[in-house]
């Protein structure tokens, strides 16, 4: 469990590295809220890019493993609406939540699955990356578009028709262009694209430290302090709501051993920093999305080693 958490710890210090940057003003003033359009324009879109150009899409076990992680997607997205409806949160906070629930971190997931279960159990985080992805993001854009920008009663002559912000939304957003052309490209058989490629994996290294960087700049210890019940629902499904579906869908349709074992950690690690410039460009609650990537980093260092423990106690 300890070289679990030491897995963790470097992207805690990260934030952390992150926020003491902005306390002191470092490098200069206005200088992350560039970062942010960076990460979201060039650096996120490279990396989702060159990861879905290189998936293997004739995998076997690619219709059960979407069966798997969809199904888990819809049951905890239903729950985190009923948590939403429940508290009574606007719709800032409820698509932050959505986020917070349904997201997860990609770097973690990767990382994890190559050191505890080798070249095969990357393999299988690929495979599902590949599905939940683009069904997050797709799924993502859709719900705070329809939460946030439905023309308003006072002003429907000036607003577009709501067919026209969700299209608008789809076709200008980054993340979903990136994952179409990678998804396509590679079906079509061709990648790698000489220089195309290498210049996309080049760029997406950069993404998470930076991305992890800026997030930590973001985090405003008074918006912590008040995440209060919202981030008490969106961490139950994200740590819980999410990985008990996997495991009851995996028991269902009898898959066990390594592949079980790596759809599981799609649903113990915390949620995507990559959140964070969704809910800046899609009108969430930017500063308390920073606060629950923080804070389900901090709690993951506990959290996760206990989660796989126990899935493979299950599972192996």
């Amino acid at each position: 469990m300890f070289s679990l958490s030491m897995d963790i710890i470097p992207v805690f210090l990260l934030l952390m590295a992150g926020a003491l940057c902005q306390r002191l003003s470092f490098p200069m003033s206005g200088f992350w809220p560039g970062v942010d359009k960076l990460t979201y324009w060039l650096l996120f879109p490279a990396l989702l890019f060159y990861k879905t150009s290189q998936i293997d899409f004739s995998n076997p076990l690619l219709p059960q493993y979407a069966l798997v992680l969809l199904s888990a997607l819809v049951m905890t997205a239903i729950f985190t609406f009923a948590s939403v409806w429940l508290i009574g949160a606007k719709a800032p906070t409820a698509s932050s939540m959505l986020q917070a629930g349904v997201r997860f971190n990609t770097f973690i997931v990767l990382a994890l699955a190559g050191s505890l279960y080798g070249n095969d159990g990357l393999t299988y985080a690929a495979l599902g990356a590949s599905v939940l992805i683009p069904a997050i993001n797709v799924f993502l854009v859709i719900s705070m578009v329809l939460m946030h920008g439905k023309p308003s009663s006072d002003n429907v002559a000036v607003c577009p028709s709501l067919p026209k912000l969700l299209s608008g939304a789809l076709v200008r957003n980054p993340l979903i262009i990136s994952i179409v052309l990678g998804c396509g490209l590679n079906l079509l058989g061709l990648t790698p694209i000489p220089v195309v490629t290498d210049m996309a994996e080049l760029i997406s290294k950069a993404a998470l430290p930076m991305v992890l960087l800026a997030v930590g700049a973001s985090v405003r210890l008074e918006v912590i302090r008040s995440v209060g019940m919202t981030f008490v629902f969106s961490t139950i499904a994200r740590f819980i709501i999410f990985p008990l579906s996997i495991g009851l869908m995996c028991w269902w349709l009898g898959i066990s051993g390594l592949p079980a074992l790596v759809a599981i950690l799609f649903g113990v690690v915390p949620t995507a920093t990559s959140a964070y410039a969704l809910a800046r460009q899609l009108g969430g609650d930017a500063e308390r999305m920073a606060a629950f990537i923080t804070l389900q980093t901090i709690l993951c260092v506990v959290t996760l080693p206990v989660s796989v423990w126990f899935s493979q106690l299950i599972f192996s």
